[in-house]
């Protein structure tokens, strides 16, 4: 017995960790598609193809972001994609950071918010304040812009998808949408006749970057693997190991 318990517990050494990650069921191209597609995006592909070199299987869940982050607070989820810096988020979960500082060495990508409207509307963004806004501002519900707006005093309509902000703002429900462009950009090229009655609005009203982010738990049982995870996926548009991965984007 005292064999089968050394033999049992020398395997558990060596045993592969599995790994729960949690990424939203909307598509931020090119890093994650729609759900069902056959390429599943850059930071998927990235991330399988490091599974050898740290010994590890990551377990892919889809669901929306706010349910990630609940579960992620409660380890219930490992790591999640991605997340841009916030306080309240940083007291629930773990980012990279270097002498007690968010590293944004560390970023996996950069993501610009910007603002849509109607071809033949005269709001604007001066990269300080709207101009000429008589109306409610339509975004998805949880993403971080929200407070941002808040804080500008913005009467903002929330909803539970992109596609639902640019809806409403075809039937004149919000005048504006204030969305992440790589959710909207896709969106708009999949959907040429919509596209032809949106505007883009420069300059960007935000740009952020974005993390990996890990649960208490797992950092606290991985520190290591967890530091090996953000170096090894830092910098997805640039780093030099996912060129051939990005060609297929």
């Amino acid at each position: 017995m005292k064999k089968l318990l050394l033999f049992l517990y020398a395997i558990s050494l060596y045993a592969t960790t599995n790994i729960v990650v949690s990424y939203e069921n909307k598509a931020t191209y090119p890093y994650y598609t729609k759900p069902n597609s056959k390429q599943l995006g850059l930071a998927i592909d990235a991330l399988k193809s490091i599974e050898k070199k740290l010994d590890v299987k990551f377990i892919f869940v889809r669901e929306p972001g706010v349910r990630g982050l609940k579960k992620l607070a409660v380890n219930k989820v490992d790591l999640l994609l991605f997340a841009s810096y916030n306080k309240d988020r940083d007291k629930i979960a773990v980012y990279p950071k270097k002498n007690g500082v968010i590293d944004s060495s560390k970023k996996s990508m950069e993501l610009g918010y910007y603002l849509y409207t109607l071809k033949d509307s005269n709001l604007s963004w001066n990269g300080k304040e709207f101009l000429n806004l008589n109306g409610k501002i339509g975004t998805t519900r949880g993403y971080s812009i929200i407070k941002f707006l808040r804080k500008l005093n913005i009467d903002i309509s929330e909803s539970n998808s992109n596609e639902i902000d640019i809806l409403k703002l075809l039937k004149h429900r919000v005048v504006g949408v204030v969305n992440q462009s790589s959710k909207i950009d896709l969106y708009l090229k999949k959907h040429p006749e919509i596209a032809l009655k949106i505007k883009k609005v420069y300059p960007a009203i935000q740009k952020k970057p974005y993390y990996i982010i890990v649960s208490k738990k797992f950092y606290k049982n991985h520190k290591k693997l967890a530091i090996q995870i953000w170096e090894l996926m830092k910098n997805l548009d640039t780093n030099p190991n996912y060129k051939k991965l990005r060609e297929k984007y």
